[in-house]
């Protein structure tokens, strides 16, 4: 059984009812056999209902006047307000985080309805994407499976109908997906269909991908890893006129040349990653070796071109 709210109000109020009952059988058998004095069934509950409310007062006839019915009233005192002031917390808790959830909820940004860019996928990228778009003026939607509540948001999968349907893309100007490359193709071939006129631009880590993105229906495919190549290529020969981009993938670079001891093993063995940072590529004899094996062995004059630490780098 899932303990729900509504489950835990049906348990909390069996537990009462069961307690009231043996209280009431407990009264009547000390009460009875005992103290071998008259009682009745309201005498009864009215025992255990003043005493799990802690009442503290009791009729001649509603009170236990032996040893035994002393320490009975003690013990069944306690369990009631085990019972009673444990069962109440856990129902104020969850619904107080209930409410609380609910007004959270509540609020979120409205979603514009024409003239908007939807954007598939949220990550470090789609970050700098809004605020890019926010700068200029551009309303967006964001469709992710767990979107962020503060900005204008469709949660769902990107490539299912009812999910662009809510996001208006009937009426959007450009559609930009920020998924894998399977992914990716789905959502431009669906959005396609959906709407014949809209720009829908797509990122992709391989050539093959880049085509089966295109054929499915996107403007414009936009490969990561040939845009990090061509980066890479030109900083390692000193020209960071395109480092502006690495602000998008937010990677400081820079750059190690291999000597020592370092040269001839494997990049597994020496631990740049640890020592150092991430390997983005290695520059060796005028040739880029972009996103290199950790089984790649190292010579003696290469380049490594590294996104260092956040520790390295600030």
């Amino acid at each position: 059984m899932v303990f729900t709210l509504k489950n835990r109000i049906i348990l909390f109020v069996l537990m009462v009812i069961s307690l009231i009952l043996m209280g009431s059988l407990g009264f009547l058998t000390i009460k009875i056999y005992i103290e071998h004095e008259p009682a009745t069934l309201t005498d009864a509950v009215y025992f255990s209902v003043a005493t799990i409310s802690t009442l503290g007062y009791f009729p001649q006839s509603s009170a236990l006047h032996s040893d035994v019915g002393k320490w009975f009233h003690i013990i069944y005192l306690a369990m009631g307000l085990a019972i009673i002031f444990g069962g109440i917390q856990t129902i104020i808790g969850p619904w107080f985080e209930m409410k609380i959830q609910r007004a959270e909820r509540g609020w979120r940004a409205p979603l514009p309805k024409d003239a908007h860019v939807i954007i598939c996928g949220y990550n470090e990228l789609t970050e700098y994407l809004t605020k890019k778009l926010k700068m200029v003026g551009v309303p967006y939607i964001i469709i992710d499976k767990n979107p962020p509540e503060n900005l204008p948001h469709i949660e769902g999968n990107c490539s299912e109908i009812k999910s662009l349907k809510a996001a208006n893309i009937d009426r959007a100007t450009a559609l930009v997906t920020l998924l894998d490359e399977k992914n990716n193709a789905l959502v431009a071939l669906t959005a396609r269909s959906m709407n014949d006129e809209i720009n829908i631009i797509a990122v992709s880590t391989s050539e093959s991908g880049e085509e089966i993105i295109k054929k499915s229906g996107a403007n414009v495919v936009i490969s990561k890893n040939m845009l990090l190549g061509k980066m890479i290529q030109y900083w390692a020969t000193g020209d960071y006129k395109y480092e502006i981009f690495a602000s998008v993938e937010r990677l400081p670079v820079k750059e190690y040349r291999v000597k020592g001891s370092m040269a001839g093993k494997k990049i597994s063995e020496v631990k740049f990653r640890e020592k150092y940072g991430t390997i983005l590529a290695i520059h060796r004899s005028g040739k880029i070796i972009a996103n290199p094996s950790p089984d790649l062995t190292l010579k003696s004059g290469d380049t490594i071109i590294y996104s260092p630490r956040e520790s390295d780098a600030q």
